[in-house]
Parts: structure tokens; sequence; C-alpha cells
């Protein structure tokens, strides 16, 4: 009975140490949970057109992005979030006196309303690298929510290898009206088309 007992328990030790080296030696999850990554603003743009008259569409950005903020699970992107801070005074469509309106009391008014805020409420995908992403956009003092489509164009190593990217292209359309600025629809067109591109950093998966 000693014997018995004494093997049923090295037994279990052994079948313990088995475990631990199995869960020792199983490679790790490559993304186990929601990751913080740092937005390169170097590669962040905001591109905007708008219609002028019906004949053709003025084309412009915003150059400054004082921050943003990307959670990305790649396994789970409704657990993903974005948040962006844009310099409103920051618009250029290339022209000084339109830009200067654009900033005015008449449209943007930036001296109140400095800030351009985005912050997602909810990300769905939609494909295999596709998806929509909703959320509240704040502009001229006006808080409304805006969706867009999203597209992962590609994740990898940088040239250096040193770390990985996460590429981003996001898509969509607002109305001018719903921010409380009207003026001089429809010559200037109510609806404003915009386009984003964004890259993100993060550690290279394990290999």
């Amino acid at each position: 009975m000693a014997l018995a007992g004494t093997a049923a328990v090295a037994g279990k030790t052994l079948a313990g140490l088995g475990l631990m080296l199995g869960l020792a030696l199983t490679p790790p999850n490559v993304q186990a949970a929601p990751l913080k990554q740092q937005v390169d603003l170097s590669h962040v743009a905001i591109i905007w057109s708008v219609g002028h008259g019906d004949f053709t569409k003025v084309m412009g950005q915003f150059r400054q992005i004082n921050s943003a903020e990307l959670v990305f699970d790649r396994e789970d992107v409704s657990k993903s979030s974005v948040k962006v801070d844009i310099e409103a005074a920051s618009l250029d469509s290339n022209h000084y006196f339109r830009d200067n309106w654009a900033r005015s009391e008449a449209s943007l008014n930036v001296w109140k309303f400095p800030k351009i805020l985005f912050e997602s409420t909810r990300i769905e995908k939609t494909g295999d690298k596709t998806g929509k992403m909703t959320g509240n956009l704040t502009m001229h003092g006006v808080t409304k929510p805006v969706t867009l489509n999203v597209t992962y164009n590609k994740g990898g190593k940088h040239l250096s290898g040193k770390y990985s990217i996460d590429g981003f292209t996001a898509t969509g359309m607002l109305k001018r009206s719903d921010f409380d600025m009207k003026a001089f629809i429809p010559w200037i067109g109510d609806e404003i088309e915009f386009t984003i591109q964004l890259e993100a950093h993060r550690p290279n998966d394990p290999t």
C-alpha cells in the first residue's frame, strides 16, 4: 500500500511537471489583448474635398495633428479604439484668402473652437481587411456621430526590422450644416468628403 501511495504521488507530480512544461513550451499568443500602438504622426494625413459650384471640388488637408491614439486588437477589432486631436487652424487648401475665410467666424471659427476632436465609439469588421468605425466628431463646438469605412492596408516589419507597422486608410463624409456651418450652401458644397491615412508602430511579433 505504501509503495502504491508513493507511486500515485509520484505520478501526480510528474503529470504536474508535464503540464507546466507544456505551458512553458506553448508559443505565446501573438496578440492576446488589445495593444496601444504608437501612431507615427509623420505618416498621418487628413485630406478633404468640398464642391465648388458643382464645377470642381476644392481639396485640402489639415497639416497639424496634435495627437492620435490607436488601440488595435488584430484578433477582435471590436476591442480597438481611436482618438484624434486636430488643430483646426491648420486647414490648408493652398489659397491664402480662402483658408483665412474658412478659419473665420463665418466657418470654423478657430479662435473660439481651436480643436477638432474624434473619438471612436464602435468598430465592427465587415471583411477580411475592412471595417466600419463609428465615433463622435466635435467641430465648431458641435458633436455629432460620423461613420468611416476603414481598410487595413498591411501589417509587417519596418525596413530596419526593429519594429512593425500597421497601415490603415479610412474614408467618410459629413455635412457642414450638421455642425452649424451653412455659409454659401449650395455654392460651397454642404457635403465634405475626407480620407485619412495612418501608420502605427508596434513591437515585432515573437518568432
